[in-house]
Order: C-alpha cells, then structure tokens, then sequence
C-alpha cells in the first residue's frame, strides 16, 4: 500500500518537471525571452531592428522602402524626398532672390526718380505752382505716364520732330480723354531755371490755335509733357498726301496760314518771348473746322536774356541760313521757316526735292525771273486771283529773306494774309459751310515734283539754283 503511494507520488512530481520545462521552452506562460536583434546572424534584419516578447520587428528606416527581413533597403524614395526638398528649397529662394532683385530694381528706380526730378528742376517748379496757385498745369508720376503710352509703345507714335518724339496716351482723367505725350530730345541741365519758368509761362498760354500745354513728367531721364490731343491730321497732310481739292482751296488754305501766323505772333508778343525753333507743316495740327494748331514746342527753352539762344533746332529744308551761321535763334529764325510753309501752300511741293534741291531757292529765282507762276499750283491759280497769288508770293519771299532785319514780323504777316484772305472771300464769295476736316488715307501722290505749267521753265529755274543744300544738322 506505501509502495503504491510513492508511485504515485514519482508520476506526479514528473509530470510537474514536464510541464515547467516546457513552459521554460517558450510556452504560453514563460517569463523571460531571447533578444533577437542582438543575435543577427541567427535573426536577420536589413533594416531597423525592435524585439519583442516572442520574436522581434524589422522595418525599414525613414525615407526608404522593402521588406528589411530579407535584403538591403531600397534608398531611392529618401533620394526623391531629399532631391523635392533640395528643389522646393531652391524654386523658395529663387522667388525670394527675384523680390530682392525687384526690391532693389524698384529703389535705384525711385532714387533715380528722385534724381532726374531734381535735376529738371522739379522742386522748384513746385514751388512756384504752390506760389501761383496753378491747379491746371498737373504734375504726373512716371507710372502714369507708362501707363498711357504703354511703356512708350512704338506703334502709340504720333508725330517725330527736331525737339521730341509723340505718343497718344490715354488713362490720364477720368474721362479717358486722348492727350499727346512728347518725350523730349535732351535736356540743358544748365537751364532748368529757364525751362521751369517756361513750363509756367506755357501752362498759362491760352489761345485758341495753340495746343494746350496740360502738363508734364520729370520723372525720366528727358522731361515729358502732356498736351491735348488734336484728332484731325496736319497741314502737310492736307497739302501733300490727299487728293481732294475741294478740301484745301485757297481760302481754306489761306486760313490756315493766318491762324497760325497769329499763333506765332502772340507767342513773340509774350512777356517773355516764346520761340518755337521747329516751324513746318507737320506741326500745324488741324482741327475741326479747319482750325490750325501750332504743336511740337515747348521742349526749347524761352528766349534768353539777351535774346538768343545757343541751341541748334529745326528741320532741314526749313532752317533759317542766317541761324546756321551764327548759331542764334531769333523771332525770325520761326518767319524764315514759317517763310518755307507759305511756299508749300502756294506750290504743294515739299521743301526739299528729291534731288535735296531748296524749293525756297527755286521759288526765289522763280521771282527774279517773273516765272514764279509756272510753281503754282493749279488748283489755286485762277484769272481772277493771279494779284492776290502774287502777293502771297511776294510776302513768303520776304519770309525769306537771307538777312533777319529784312523779314517781316508775325504780326505783320498775320495782317497781311488777313488782307489777302478777305480779298479773295470777297472776289470768290463767303467761305461757308465749314465742317471738320475728314482726310481720307488715300493712296497719295508724290508731291515733291508736283508742277504747274510747262516743265522747261522749272527745269531751268532748278538748274539755276541747283546747289546742294544738306545742312548740318
């Protein structure tokens, strides 16, 4: 009975020693555990190694990708996110180097500003609107100014002369009204008293066949300035480039030639005389009704002190020869080259000939030798006008005169083509029924060579005064 009990007792302590050296061997119940990561070649791992109670993890590192248990991990998406950081970061500061070129751009651009308004005597116009209390003369930004004529776009170009190259501009009131912005060619900086002065004097002028002055920009590296806007074409349009004679008849043309000669007359008359320095018929702007307007001055200083000035202006074929001499602008430097209109008038040829030869020349032989009527044009030249025709002819020879003392003034060229129109109203009848000028951009024939008459006289009369006359400029 004791020996059956023992045996007992031996298959019960066994089964105990079994169970706890299972349980030892990783059974559900085991306390401790084996750290795989510290045994790689047993438990291998690519990547980065975590034990756990019965085993262990391994993953790849950040940035890259595979199954770290079985091989190497695959770096290319760290090599993506390190090449997009490495661009954005480049792409962040390019757009901020850009700023910083911009900002800096834009402060040489507003020192600058400052500097060239200084230099046109900008401040000291100030001063003087403020004294004046001028409000109608207006002082633009330059941002204005390339705003309107689109950054001085070529193809917003309406006119080039000896002082400044026009724009017609836009966006400058609230009307949107057209104006024209002359950019002017150089500038004396030893002169920007008498410039500001005669910005002044300009922005006060009020005549009906001058073009306003409305203001103007010191903000560029030339002074601009903001006239109104005349829609209609010029004179010389009118006499050289269409074909209805209906639209420049002798009375009309003779109008023409009194307004602007009245304009030129009241400019000389001023306190301070204003020279325009650049007369010819593309600067004698046509409006409705055929009203003249005198453009393209302004860029010139006023006369000096001792009545000259020492700049060279003017458009060959219409510069007084005395003012190429003696390098002075006077009051009648603008007779002689308003002298060279008044012969476009009566002839419609251009003042220089293809071959460069001087219509004033020829005209003046022309009168020496009585021949002047064979250069008439025909649409003017009638029985009943020959007299009148004559003394247009002899006033535009005085005009030319080679001495300035011998040249009439404006004002006595005004009332004399007054005179002249009055007669010829009163041979032919009331010019009436005036409406706008409407020039129909037509194909236009050359006028250089335009004649009247037998072509013999002309050949010989240009013979005569065939010299070259390609001036300085």
């Amino acid at each position: 009975m004791v020996k059956e009990s023992t045996m007992k007792d031996r298959k019960a302590v066994s089964s105990f020693t079994y169970l706890r050296s299972s349980l030892w061997r990783g059974g559900a119940h085991d306390s401790s555990d084996i750290d795989e990561c510290k045994e790689p070649n047993k438990y291998p791992c690519y990547g980065k190694c975590r034990n756990k109670h019965g085993g262990y993890n391994c993953t790849c590192p950040f940035g890259t990708r595979g199954n770290a248990y079985i091989g190497p991990c695959d770096k290319g998406l760290a090599i993506g996110i390190c090449a997009s950081v490495l661009v954005a970061l480049t792409f962040l500061l390019g757009i901020e180097w850009i700023k910083y070129k911009h900002r800096i751009k834009r402060q040489d651009l507003m020192r600058k500003r400052g500097e060239y308004f200084h230099l046109h005597g900008g401040q000291l116009l100030t001063d003087m609107m403020n004294i004046e209390n001028n409000i109608s003369f207006k002082l633009y930004d330059r941002d204005e100014i390339e705003l309107a004529t689109k950054g001085f776009d070529k193809a917003s170009i309406i006119g080039e002369g000896g002082q400044g190259t026009v724009f017609k501009g836009c966006n400058l009131d609230l009307d949107n009204n057209p104006v024209a912005i002359k950019k002017c060619k150089g500038f004396d900086e030893n002169s920007r008293t008498e410039f500001t002065q005669e910005l002044l004097i300009l922005s006060r002028v009020n005549h009906e066949n001058i073009v306003k002055l409305l203001g103007c920009c010191l903000q560029f590296e030339v002074p601009v300035l903001v006239y109104e806007f005349v829609p209609n074409k010029t004179l010389h349009y009118l006499i050289h480039n269409q074909n209805d004679p209906s639209i420049r008849t002798l009375e009309i043309r003779l109008k023409v030639a009194a307004e602007s000669a009245e304009a030129f007359s009241y400019l000389h008359s001023l306190d301070h005389p204003i020279l325009h320095g650049d007369v010819k018929s593309t600067n004698i702007l046509l409006s409705n009704n055929f009203i003249a307007k005198i453009s393209d001055f302004g860029c010139s200083k006023i006369r000096a002190a001792d009545g000259h000035d020492d700049v060279v202006k003017g458009t060959i074929g219409y510069l007084d020869p005395e003012y190429l001499l003696k390098f002075q602008l006077t009051d009648k430097s603008d007779v002689y080259s308003f002298g060279v209109v008044l012969l476009e008038l009566l002839t419609r040829r251009t003042p220089l000939s293809k071959q460069k030869v001087s219509l004033a020349l020829v005209f003046q032989e022309a009168m020496k030798e009585g021949m002047f009527l064979e250069l008439i044009d025909t649409e003017i030249l009638h029985e009943d006008n020959v007299g009148l025709v004559g003394d247009l002819a002899r006033l535009a020879c005085q005009c030319l005169a080679m001495t300035s003392e011998s040249r009439p003034t404006m004002s006595m060229i005004a009332e004399e083509l007054r005179r002249i129109e009055k007669q010829v109203q009163h041979q032919r009848g009331v010019l009436t029924s005036i409406s706008s000028l409407s020039l129909s951009v037509s194909s236009a024939a050359d006028t250089s060579e335009h004649f009247t008459g037998e072509t013999n006289g002309y050949d010989s009369l240009r013979r005569v005064a065939a010299m070259s006359i390609e001036f300085a400029r």
